[in-house]
């Protein structure tokens, strides 16, 4: 916990244990491709990337998705079947992890995955309250009576707090729902559909828009963080990579424009990364044959390292140069001496 503006600065990733989940997940999205993204963000330096900010990787799991035999194109929940084998299994793994004290780093596919990681954390923390950092364009709280679309990334959050169809809020939970909504809090809204504003104001759910940050910053986003993780126990934020302006990510299955500015997404990583405690995070819905110059994937890596508390950019590599040069100069010395 920060002690003052410049302890933000100061590492608190070295020496944690980190579990890779990657869920390769594309079937709750019309957007086919997001289930390549956990094998390309590990062929791209993942653990490189976790490695240098001192954290140990202590397993690596990829959960089996099923392919189709057939293609859904219509329904109100459209692969149900598929989502929830993968739900399932995903929420033993993520369950596992946490209660071995590991912070999960879940990998996407789409945001469909969040129904298994999200539960299998809520139900491992057994009598600590678990809240969650929702970070999305989309509030992604429709159910399957008020879809016009059918896609199951579309309904995870709705589905975790307790509401939609009984095999997506019944995922790996033995409680009523997986996160209360006086625990859940967006940030970055934008898109959003009528149904899911009567379920916000209707559930009294916290949700920062992205209108609040364009008129305060992002004063209120932090509070409203200091709120939440003074209600509950554990935090786990749910990062969906395309509430980010297409500009800084444009390798996202529903690339938007007017959201989150690349340094307000690092200084929401930041401050969460620093303030809260996580069991875990999602990061999803990254499309590798969109992203261009690698910009989505490397802007991805600066914000998991931040929250893991360290950080991964330009300069901290720049300073690893000096750093090895002058650890191979004493090591020289100290052999010449003897």
């Amino acid at each position: 916990m920060a002690q003052d503006n410049l302890s933000y600065y100061e590492s608190e990733s070295e020496g944690k244990s980190v579990a890779i989940v990657g869920v390769p997940m594309g079937l709750g999205s019309d957007e086919r491709g997001l289930q390549d993204a956990p094998r390309y963000l590990l062929d791209h330096g993942l653990e490189d990337v976790i490695a240098s900010i001192g954290a140990e990787i202590t397993d690596i799991i990829m959960v089996p998705c099923r392919n189709p035999e057939r293609v859904v194109s219509a329904g109100y929940a459209k692969y149900l079947d598929e989502v929830i084998a993968a739900s399932r299994v995903s929420s033993v793994v993520v369950g596992r992890a946490v209660r071995r004290g590991d912070f999960v780093l879940a990998l996407g596919g789409d945001h469909s995955i969040a129904l298994g990681t999200i539960a299998g954390a809520a139900t491992a923390l057994e009598h600590r309250t678990l809240g969650v950092i929702w970070i999305d364009a989309h509030p992604d709280a429709n159910t399957d009576t008020s879809t016009f679309s059918g896609n199951i990334h579309g309904m995870p959050a709705a589905a975790l707090m307790g509401f939609g169809h009984p095999l997506l809020t019944g995922v790996g939970r033995e409680k009523e729902c997986s996160v209360l909504p006086e625990h859940f809090l967006y940030l970055g809204l934008k898109d959003i559909d009528k149904a899911e504003i009567d379920f916000l104001r209707r559930e009294s759910i916290s949700a920062i828009t992205m209108l609040d940050i364009a008129e305060r910053g992002l004063a209120r986003a932090m509070r409203a963080i200091d709120a939440l993780r003074r209600k509950v126990d554990v935090v786990w934020v749910s990062m969906d990579m395309d509430s980010i302006d297409k500009e800084y990510a444009p390798g996202v299955g529903m690339p938007t424009s007017g959201g989150l500015t690349r340094r307000e997404a690092l200084a929401l990583a930041h401050y969460i990364g620093h303030t809260c405690l996580l069991a875990g995070i999602d990061v999803v819905e990254i499309h590798p044959a969109k992203d261009e110059k690698e910009k989505t994937t490397t802007l991805a890596f600066e914000l998991i390292a931040l929250f893991l508390g360290g950080k991964y950019s330009w300069y901290e590599k720049y300073m690893d140069d000096y750093r090895h040069t002058n650890i191979s100069n004493e090591r020289t010395k100290v052999r010449r001496s003897k």
